[in-house]
């Protein structure tokens, strides 16, 4: 088993998630901290560790180039990912560990409780899919893999057979890879929350124009690839649903023009996704917009009648 904690300027937080791998009941493992350029005081955190901690040192690429280090400098049969600024239970590894029995399995999870910087509690997550997900990834039938790579366990083969981490992608590159695993294995779960998730301020999955390009890069690929060949008959709702969901992404953030074109998008690809639409709040839309631009969400809504 290796453990690959990619990071970049999470010294604050790095020896809490080093410490939670060391904490593990599950052994033996291995423990890759691939630092991707950091400015702060993490190098000097992980020397504390010794040889227990193996270091990989790069020049600023991105967490899926940080990754995918970590997957080339593997020596386990599994790989398991921990966000530097994340932690595990001590059971995580030794739960999730038997699952992977089933030769099937390629990837497996668990639920979630999310904390702030302090590690107070805000709330636990126990959705998730398991089994074949592949049309539940391409349709975005709420989250199939929760809090992305910090929960995840997978078989060193699936890189061999689905590929890396794509480079061009971010905020989007886990739900990319669990749709590339996908297409060739089954998904399970540990529906106990054996990880703490932050959520802080400056977490990137806040940036939509970033998770804007990453998924629509993504879905770009998704029906590009050979062995994503059973979702291409769903190619108009899947783009349906992806359209309503940046339209909702946009509205929230308060880019009103890119929610209601989304909206609109969504509509011509997947006119039965009209039910959700109609729920948004457009009168806030149509207050923002002012009267000028105001038609295009009136465009919108009388397309339902």
């Amino acid at each position: 088993m290796t453990v690959v904690v990619p990071n970049y300027n999470c010294g604050r937080f790095l020896a809490n998630a080093i410490d939670s791998v060391l904490r593990q009941t599950y052994a033996p493992f291995e423990i890759v901290v691939v630092d991707d350029g950091s400015t702060d005081d993490s190098l000097d955190v992980v020397k504390q560790y010794g040889d227990r901690v193996r270091v990989i040192t790069q020049m600023n690429q991105g967490v899926s180039a940080a990754r995918n280090a970590g997957i080339r400098a593997s020596r386990g049969a599994l790989v398991a990912f921990l966000d530097a600024d994340d932690l595990w239970h001590p059971d995580k590894l030794a739960k999730q560990v038997p699952l992977f029995e089933n030769p099937a399995v390629g990837l497996v999870y668990c639920a979630v409780e999310y904390v702030d910087e302090r590690l107070n509690h805000l709330g636990t997550n126990f959705t998730g899919r398991r089994g074949r997900v592949l049309r539940e990834i391409a349709l975005l039938r709420g989250t199939v893999v929760l809090a992305g790579g910090s929960t995840a366990v997978v078989r060193r083969e699936c890189f061999d057979r689905a590929g890396m981490f794509d480079r061009e992608m971010s905020t989007a590159a886990d739900w990319d890879m669990w749709r590339r695993i996908a297409c060739y294995y089954e998904v399970d779960v540990v529906r106990e929350p054996l990880m703490q998730y932050r959520l802080r301020p400056a977490s990137m999955h806040r940036d939509v124009a970033v998770f804007e390009r990453d998924v629509l890069h993504g879905f770009a690929r998704m029906f590009a690839d050979p062995a994503a060949s059973e979702v291409r008959p769903l190619r108009r709702r899947a783009y349906g649903n992806l359209y309503l969901m940046l339209s909702g992404s946009h509205l929230e953030a308060g880019h009103l023009r890119q929610a209601v074109a989304y909206a609109w998008r969504s509509v011509m690809m997947w006119p039965a996704g009209l039910a959700y639409i109609a729920a948004m709040p457009w009168r806030r839309v149509r207050r923002a917009l002012g009267a000028s631009e105001a038609h295009l969400a009136d465009t919108a809504l009388k397309f339902e009648a």
